[in-house]
């Protein structure tokens, strides 16, 4: 179970293996399959709301001796670490429609996004609040770096 950012989370796992859900033929490489519910309690103006459960569903290579259930439950957990950073550089710094593909810029794209970010979580850890901090004086930022 987990508390924070205004909400209460317990996370419960099932794991079958792959002959169980008959599914080696379409995917040659899945060892097992994963159903992961997620009970949640948000807090809305100082009151906990109902709990909601959300189910999602995984498939992994990783064999049980591998990875056992907490294991998957962790990994999933820790991908959605990755898919937040992700979203802070799409949604704030439009990294998905960048189509810069020569030499080396890619590299120094993915540079200078991670510069931005950093910059911006040393103001808020609101990606939004830090960029309208930065929006009234453009100047900030640079003096930031220097």
């Amino acid at each position: 179970m987990e508390k924070g950012h205004g909400r209460i989370e317990r996370r419960v796992i099932d794991v079958l293996p792959v002959q169980a859900a008959s599914i080696q033929n379409d995917w040659s490489t899945v060892q097992q399959v994963c159903r992961v519910r997620r009970f949640i309690q948000r807090k809305k103006k100082g009151e906990w709301q109902p709990i909601k459960e959300e189910t999602v569903y995984l498939i992994t290579s990783l064999s049980e001796a591998e990875a056992v259930p907490q294991d998957l439950l962790d990994l999933n957990r820790k991908h959605w670490g990755i898919e937040i950073m992700h979203r802070n550089k799409d949604v704030f710094l439009h990294e998905d429609w960048c189509t810069c593909r020569k030499n080396n810029a890619p590299h120094v794209t993915f540079v200078l996004h991670n510069l931005v970010l950093e910059i911006c979580k040393s103001v808020s850890t609101s990606p939004t609040k830090a960029l309208e901090y930065f929006q009234d004086d453009k100047n900030r930022a640079i003096r930031l770096v220097s």
